[in-house]
């Protein structure tokens, strides 16, 4: 009977080793796949995969009317070009391009001919249409009340490829 119960605790104590054994390995995988630190990305790692996901997305032509002084009639014909580093934002550019487009219009025709030359103005238009477009895609074309909260917005840039004032 002894012998029963020697080989009893034997099993019993075999058994919490390899249980011991098995924690061991479970806690080192999950540590090492899950909560290990990963070393944050350098600048140039970041410039380089920005740079590998930059997309550029062209508005196409708009022309419009813009206010005058001096009773005649002057035309703004631009093209333009939105910059983004997150390549899926082109299908949401896609889908609410007829609003986008308005939007810029509406931008554009409430300039004066005699100052929408000046870089100044250029500059602040450029802004204001990239505030617009980001406005128009972070809020889902206003079906949203709020914009979504993102650390970036989704247009980075806006470039004119053509500007022509008539």
């Amino acid at each position: 009977m002894t012998e029963e119960k020697k080989s009893g605790r034997g099993r019993f104590i075999l058994l919490m080793g390899t249980i011991a054994v098995l924690l061991t390995v479970v806690a080192s995988a999950v540590w090492w796949f899950v909560v290990r630190p990963v070393a944050a990305p350098t600048p140039a790692q970041i410039a380089k995969e920005k740079l590998k996901n930059t997309k550029f997305i062209d508005l196409g032509s708009l022309v419009t009317n813009l206010q005058s002084a001096d009773g005649s009639t002057h035309y703004i014909q631009v093209q333009i070009q939105l910059k983004t580093y997150d390549p899926a934002i082109a299908a949401s550019v896609k889908s609410f391009m007829p609003e986008i487009r308005n939007g810029i219009l509406m931008l554009l025709s409430a300039q004066h001919a005699d100052k929408v030359s000046e870089p100044a103005v250029r500059d602040q238009l450029l802004q204001q249409i990239k505030q617009q477009v980001n406005t128009i895609l972070e809020t889902d074309g206003g079906a949203l009340k709020v914009a979504k909260p993102g650390a970036h917005p989704p247009i980075a840039a806006v470039y004119f490829a053509s500007f022509v004032v008539q």
